[in-house]
């Protein structure tokens, strides 16, 4: 599993990748995944195509072939918003040619994603519903397709494994935000310690 750290380290790790967005000015470290998130959850009530598409630019220009996924916009905690923001700029998203993300929220089942628009599934929501078996669905719903697995805040080892156990081919958090130093050795043991685990998939059925 990768872990896509949104605060920028200079350390180069094969587990470790960083998550960037329009809110994060300094350029990416050496790394050898990185993925761009929207900046739809620290600003709900917005999003500003321009201003998100020139910062993707930027970014792709520097490593365009390590980017896992982009993501695209949606509206945090709203299953209804979140489907009509992306219906709203699909056209423009497919055009970008970029490997696209699609946030599922509360409520969503497996027929309310568009796989054929996207390349992977960002499972957000709140704790309780990105953590219970409707999201496990829609993870292995994913799988099948063979599209990339990925949840958003995830800064323990409890929700670590929560992440393994649907199958999440990566996850991003802000644990190395504070004590970076102390925290990438615990999270670096996390993270080797789940790989040593044989794979314990989430029933949904």
């Amino acid at each position: 599993m990768i872990y896509l750290s949104g605060s920028v380290r200079d350390i180069v790790h094969p587990m470790l990748g960083w998550m960037s967005s329009p809110d994060i000015g300094s350029k990416l470290p050496a790394a050898d995944f990185w993925a761009f998130d929207n900046a739809c959850f620290a600003h709900p009530g917005e999003f500003e195509w321009g201003r998100w598409e020139r910062a993707l630019r930027r970014r792709m220009a520097d490593a365009p072939s390590t980017c896992l996924f982009v993501v695209a916009p949606d509206v945090p905690f709203d299953a209804d918003g979140t489907i009509q923001r992306f219906a709203q700029y699909r056209d423009r998203l497919l055009a970008l040619g970029v490997p696209l993300a699609f946030v599922t929220q509360d409520g969503m089942g497996v027929e309310d994603v568009p796989w054929g628009d996207i390349d992977a599934l960002f499972i957000g929501g709140s704790t309780t519903w990105k953590t219970g078996h409707e999201s496990g669905a829609i993870a292995t719903a994913a799988r099948e397709r063979r599209k990339w697995v990925h949840m958003g805040r995830v800064n323990s080892l409890k929700r670590l494994r929560v992440a393994a156990s649907m199958g999440c081919d990566s996850v991003d958090g802000t644990f190395l935000k504070y004590g970076p130093d102390v925290n990438w050795e615990r999270l670096k043991g996390w993270l080797s310690s789940l790989a040593m685990e044989p794979p314990m998939l989430l029933r949904t059925v």
